[in-house]
C-alpha cells in the first residue's frame, strides 16, 4: 500500500512541450496542464483536468499512483485568476507583441489600458516604464518607475526576476538613489543574487565612485567565485581607478611629487601593514552579458 507514503489532493500540473509555427518559424513552447487529483480507496488517483480559467473541463480519468507521481507536480501556488486579471493579461500580451514590432503607440495603448483595469500592476508599469525609455521619453519613463518602487508588490519573492531589470533601468533614467534603494530592497528578499551585488557595484561605477564599486563587486565574486563578469569589471574598475590617479599626478607640479612621481597621499600608510587585508564593503550583479553595456 502506498497510502502512508503521502496522501493525494490538490492542485497538480503536468508539464509538456508543444511546438509551434513551421520552418523558420518553428519553436518550441512548455505548457503546464492543471488538475484536481485526489487519491481513491484502491490508491489509484482521480484526475480531473482543469482549462484555462480553472473550471473543470468534464475530462476525469483514474490512474495508478506511481505514475501519477512520475508525471505530474504539487502546485500549492496555484491561484485561479480572476476575468479582470485575465483581461489584463492579454492586454500586456498584446502590448509586447506590439512593442517587439516597434509599434510603440500601440503598445502604449495596451499597457495603458492593463493599467485602467490594474494600477497596480508590475508587468504592465514596467513595461510602460521601459517603453518610454525606448522611446526617448525619460521624463515620462521617471514618473512610472517613482510609481513602481512605492508598489510594494514589486518586492516579493514571485518578483524576483524583476528585481535587476528594474534597478538597471533606474540607472539608465538617471535614477541613481532610486536603484540603489531598489537594490538593497531586493538584497533583503535575495541575499545571495551576485546580479544585485554586481549591478550595485555598477551604480558606483557610473559615478566614479572606484572605493565602493569594488566593494560591491568583491561581495559579488563572494557570492560567487566563478562569476566571469564580475571578475573582468574588477578588473576594469581597477584600472580606471589607477588611470585617474595618474592623470591627478601628473596635472600636479613636479615639486609636489616624489622621485617615483607619486604624491605623498600615494605613499603607502606603515599602519596599514597592522591592520590586514582590507574588508569588502559592497556587492554586485551582471545585467548583460558585457557588464558596460
Amino acid at each position: 500500500m502506498t497510502t502512508s507514503l503521502m496522501k493525494i489532493k490538490g492542485i497538480f500540473y503536468e508539464e509538456t512541450v508543444i511546438t509551434l509555427g513551421t520552418g523558420h518559424t518553428q519553436k518550441t513552447q512548455k505548457v503546464k496542464n492543471f488538475c484536481y487529483a485526489e487519491q481513491l480507496e484502491n490508491d489509484n488517483v482521480k484526475v480531473s483536468f482543469l482549462g484555462n480559467e480553472g473550471n473543470p473541463t468534464g475530462i476525469v480519468i483514474e490512474m495508478p499512483y506511481d505514475e501519477f507521481l512520475r508525471k505530474y507536480t504539487f502546485d500549492p501556488d496555484y491561484k485561479v485568476k480572476t476575468k479582470e486579471e485575465r483581461e489584463t493579461d492579454k492586454h500586456i500580451a498584446t502590448a509586447e507583441k506590439h512593442r517587439s514590432r516597434k509599434e510603440y503607440n500601440s503598445a502604449e495603448w495596451e499597457y495603458s489600458t492593463a493599467l485602467k483595469l490594474d494600477p497596480e500592476s508590475i508587468r504592465a508599469n514596467f513595461g510602460i516604464g521601459t517603453l518610454y525609455m525606448e522611446m526617448g521619453q525619460p521624463g515620462k519613463a521617471k514618473e512610472v518607475f517613482r510609481k513602481l518602487s512605492e508598489i510594494d508588490a514589486i518586492f516579493e519573492e514571485d518578483n524576483k526576476h524583476i528585481f535587476n531589470e528594474f534597478g538597471i533601468e533606474l540607472r539608465k533614467a538617471n535614477m541613481i538613489e532610486e536603484a540603489l534603494g531598489n537594490y538593497m530592497k531586493a538584497l533583503e528578499i535575495s541575499p545571495n543574487d551576485e546580479h544585485l551585488y554586481f549591478n550595485i557595484a555598477r551604480v558606483y561605477y557610473d559615478r566614479r565612485d572606484w572605493t565602493n564599486a569594488l566593494n560591491w563587486i568583491e561581495k559579488a565574486m563572494r557570492v560567487n567565485p566563478h562569476f566571469r563578469d564580475a571578475k573582468q569589471f574588477d578588473a576594469l574598475i581597477r584600472k580606471e581607478m589607477k588611470e585617474e590617479e595618474e592623470d591627478a599626478v601628473q596635472a600636479l607640479d613636479p615639486k609636489d611629487r616624489d622621485v617615483r612621481g607619486r604624491t605623498s597621499l600615494d605613499r603607502p600608510d606603515p599602519d596599514d601593514r597592522l591592520k590586514g587585508p582590507r574588508a569588502p564593503v559592497t556587492d554586485r550583479n551582471p545585467e548583460r552579458k558585457n557588464p558596460l553595456k
